[in-house]
């Protein structure tokens, strides 16, 4: 696996990781709740992560257009795992909203930010050929 392919990796797996702990220190030890969190994070992530390697596997080695690449995975993980961190610690935050919408404005963002990759990444490719 590339070094590009590890942080591809890394993002689909640790945006539900961080949330899944981060509803450990709100909501405390609840299997069911851990479950539903980890997974409402990882659909979004993994649709980032799907269009990361497919633009991935297109990119060429030395190629500006791998960092592109990953802005389908790096941009809502790191957005979603500061939302998360700010979550953990503001006192009296809103659990329902971070937890239950949170994924849902990742999915919209993961979804525009794979357009506007695509699009980037056919402009980078076309310069360099």
């Amino acid at each position: 696996m590339t070094r590009f392919g590890k942080y591809n990796l890394a993002g689909v797996l640790g945006l539900p990781l961080v949330a899944m702990l981060g509803s450990v220190v709100v909501f405390g030890v609840r299997p069911d709740t851990q479950i539903f969190v980890f997974v409402t994070n990882a659909i979004p992530m993994l649709i980032g992560g799907a269009v990361s390697a497919f633009l991935l596997r297109s990119a060429h080695k030395a190629d500006a257009g791998q960092w592109v690449a990953l802005w389908p995975t790096l941009v809502p993980a790191v957005a979603g795992t500061l939302w998360y961190l700010y979550g953990m610690a503001a006192l009296g935050s809103d659990s329902g909203r971070e937890y239950f919408a949170g994924p849902f404005y990742l999915l919209a963002g993961t979804l525009v930010i794979a357009v506007v990759a695509i699009f980037a990444f056919i402009m980078t490719r076309s310069r360099h050929v």
